[in-house]
């Protein structure tokens, strides 16, 4: 009987490193596997905008402001914040179309496109289109 409960002991004292064994904690494999980034978290805008002027007559600036958050380098949420125009003197300008044509919620990155159309009123009369190209980069 001694024997036997001797067997019994070592059959016990053996099973439990194979049950720790068993319920051993996941392997960390990095990014890959556990859905972590190294990128950038927060919101903020960013502004793309172009100027011209005719000094010191007129001046027209062209803006496009989109705002965004980040969860570690992945875009959550972004919009168009502002699109518009600013003039003085003789100019007038008009804020066309603005979208996004790229990226965007569940990428790294987006890209936009914003037109607008301006005149100046002089003689000859002068008239122009703008376009511009914003981009948030990866990360």
């Amino acid at each position: 009987m001694r024997k036997a409960l001797l067997i019994l002991g070592v059959l016990a004292a053996l099973a439990v490193p194979a049950a720790a064994v068993a319920k051993a904690p996941p392997v960390i494999c990095g990014t890959a596997c556990d859905g972590g980034g190294s990128g950038w978290t927060g919101c903020t805008s960013q502004t793309a905008s172009h100027s011209a002027n005719l000094w010191p007559v007129a001046t027209v600036n062209h803006y496009l402001v989109v705002s965004y958050c980040k969860v570690n380098g992945w875009i959550t949420s972004i919009s168009i914040a502002a699109h518009g125009c600013d003039t003085s003197g003789i100019a007038s300008c008009s804020a066309g179309p603005a979208w996004q044509t790229g990226g965007g919620v569940g990428a790294g990155f987006a890209t936009f496109e914003a037109h607008a159309s301006w005149f100046l009123y002089t003689s000859p009369y002068y008239m122009n289109y703008d376009t511009l190209n914003l981009t948030v980069s990866l990360g």
